[in-house]
């Protein structure tokens, strides 16, 4: 049965071969053939190449809580603080001239060694975080701990992530305003950004009179597309464009203007952009208040490891506990031998100076 169709499908085959060199007709047949077969079989091939190239689903955002509702003063109201540290982080102290509050989460315990371990021993400094997961129960257990040893945890009842970064600085805010009010700066930053004390303190002496300071944005276009990490869809805010505004990997705010902010804030809905919400909607755009630029607050880190990079900026943003640790030896280094560095760094600005203005010193 098999030989005998092979030796009709070959004749056919010579058969056109022949025909071929006579009529061109004869091609008419196979071609109509060849469209009608592979027609389907490219449309169904790509219909499943075209899933297989297709990007994942979007991550997942969880925004529809600002559907329900965008007034900060109702979360404020319904957020109960469950871990704060015993002692009054200012006291009787008259006059504290900056207070850290760091932005932290249940699972970043590592982070937050590193920064103990580090910069923190000369700052007065504290972690804030929210919930995480569903084994809420063990993570408070965990949490307790950490705070009784440590004494440096705020953590309250909302769910942390992302998306709730706003709500987590309201807190900060409201935090330093109830237990620290007379603090001369807050100092608003992240668990993966080392601080350089000594640079810092030259920040706050040169811009004792700033409302809020930090490393300015300028011209940003809001991001609509879902897979990006700083999302916003246009419900949430209408603005395409943001003129100004500091970036949320560590800025100052000026203790004076804290209860100004925090009560303009309840008439500014939220968003979920913490750094645009409180530094250009509400501080900017609803207080009028002056925004300036300091780079020595970078959310960069340099491409050169050198001591000398590290020692001309007050912060550092996206170091791990390692980089943290092995930068941070680098600049209690330089402090050790301050004199000497003095010569060394100011040598090296000089010659990288032009440089740092454009950014080329920086990843």
């Amino acid at each position: 049965m098999i030989q005998s169709m092979i030796r009709i499908i070959s004749r056919k085959f010579l058969t056109y071969l022949k025909c071929i060199g006579r009529r061109k007709l004869c091609l008419v047949p196979p071609v109509v053939l060849l469209v009608v077969v592979l027609w389907p079989a490219c449309w169904w091939f790509a219909a499943h190449t075209s899933r297989a190239l297709l990007p994942p689903l979007p991550p997942e955002q969880p925004l529809q809580h600002f559907r329900r509702n965008r007034s900060l003063q109702h979360y404020l109201k319904h957020t109960q603080i469950l871990i704060e540290p015993s002692s009054s982080p200012c006291g009787s102290i008259e006059e504290v001239r900056l207070i850290t509050l760091v932005s932290s989460a249940p699972p970043r315990a590592e982070q937050r060694q590193a920064v103990r371990d580090t910069w923190a021993k000369y700052q007065r400094t504290y972690f804030v975080m929210g919930l995480y997961g569903d084994h809420v129960d063990e993570q408070l257990v965990d949490n307790y701990i950490e705070a009784k040893q440590y004494g440096d945890l705020i953590v309250y009842d909302f769910r942390d992530h992302y998306q709730n970064l706003t709500l987590k600085t309201a807190l900060m805010l409201q935090w330093t305003l109830d237990k620290c009010p007379q603090t001369e700066f807050l100092f608003k930053t992240d668990d993966d950004v080392l601080v350089n004390p000594w640079t810092m303190d030259k920040v706050l002496a040169q811009n004792v009179d700033a409302q809020l300071l930090g490393y300015s944005r300028n011209n940003t276009y809001l991001h609509r597309e879902e897979y990006n990490k700083w999302y916003v869809p246009r419900w949430l805010c209408h603005e395409d464009y943001v003129s100004r505004y500091l970036s949320g990997t560590g800025y100052l705010i000026n203790g004076d203007y804290l209860p100004q902010i925090m009560q303009a804030a309840i008439h500014v809905p939220l968003v979920n952009l913490e750094d645009i919400y409180f530094t250009y909607l509400v501080a900017h755009k609803e207080l009028g208040l002056k925004l300036t630029h300091d780079r020595r607050l970078s959310p960069i880190k340099p491409w050169f490891k050198v001591s000398c990079m590290y020692w001309d900026l007050a912060s550092t943003h996206s170091l791990d506990p390692q980089e943290m640790r092995t930068a941070w030896a680098k600049l209690e280094g330089l402090m050790k031998g301050r004199n000497n560095t003095r010569n060394v760094c100011a040598t090296f600005d000089w010659f990288f100076g032009s440089w740092k203005d454009y950014g080329l010193t920086f990843e």
